[in-house]
C-alpha cells in the first residue's frame, strides 16, 4: 500500500479496510513518487491501540482513584463538622433576634453569611483541586502508556499505530492494547503513587 506523507484520509482508511478484510499485508515500494515528485511512504506493519481503554483499566489509575476517594471523604467529614457548627450558630442567632438592637443584629447576620459564603467557596476549591489532581495524574499515566506504545513499535518494527476507535474493520492480532496495558502495569506496580492537592485560584 502506498501512502503519501500527507494522505487523503478517506482513501487511506479505505485501503486499510480492504487490507484488513482480505487479511493481506499492506506493503509498497519505497522508491516511488507521485506526479509532483512527492516521496511515497511504505506502510508494511500496522497495529491498533485503545489508549483510552488502557489508561482507564491501568492499575495505577485505580490506585489514584482510591487515593482521591479517600481525600474526598476526608474533605466531606471536615465540611460536615463545619456545617453542624454553622447550623448551631444560626439557631443561636435567631434566638437573639428580639433581644438585640437591629443594627447590632444585622452585623451578626452579615458575619454569619460571610462564614457560609467562605465555606461554599472552600467546598468549590476542594472539589476543583481533586479534579485538577486527577487530570494531572492521568496525564502522567498517558505519557507512560505512549512510551510503551513507542517501545512496542520499535521492537516489532511497526510502521503505523492507529487509535482503536479510528478503525472499522481489523484483525484481532493487530490490537496491541493488552500488551500495552500489561507493560504499563508492570512498569508502575512498584511506583509510589502520590497525589498533590493544591488550592486552585478561582476568578
Amino acid at each position: 500500500m502506498i501512502v503519501k506523507s500527507a494522505p487523503s484520509y478517506p482513501k487511506f482508511l479505505f485501503c486499510l479496510i480492504v487490507c484488513f478484510a482480505l487479511g493481506q499485508p499492506c506493503s509498497a515500494q519505497t522508491n516511488e513518487t507521485d506526479g509532483d515528485n512527492t516521496p511515497l511512504i511504505a506502510v508494511k506493519r500496522i497495529a491498533l491501540v485503545d489508549l483510552d481503554g488502557v489508561i482507564r483499566n491501568a492499575d495505577a489509575n485505580n490506585r489514584i482513584r482510591d487515593l482521591l476517594d479517600g481525600q474526598r471523604t476526608k474533605f466531606q467529614e471536615e465540611f460536615r463538622a463545619v456545617e453542624v457548627d454553622l447550623q448551631q450558630s444560626e439557631r443561636d442567632l435567631l434566638s437573639r433576634r428580639d433581644l438585640m438592637a437591629k443594627d447590632e443584629y444585622d452585623k451578626l447576620v452579615t458575619a454569619f453569611q460571610a462564614r457560609v459564603a467562605e465555606l461554599q467557596k472552600d467546598i468549590q476549591y476542594k472539589r476543583q483541586s481533586i479534579d485538577n489532581a486527577y487530570q494531572k495524574a492521568l496525564s502522567g499515566i498517558r505519557s507512560l502508556a505512549i512510551e510503551e506504545v513507542t517501545k512496542i513499535a520499535g521492537e516489532k518494527k511497526i510502521d503505523l499505530i492507529l487509535k482503536r476507535d479510528s478503525s472499522v474493520i481489523f484483525l484481532p492480532h493487530l490490537n496491541i492494547s493488552d500488551e500495552v496495558l500489561n507493560r504499563l502495569n508492570e512498569r508502575t506496580k512498584d511506583a509510589r503513587i502520590e497525589v498533590e492537592i493544591n488550592k486552585p485560584t478561582l476568578e
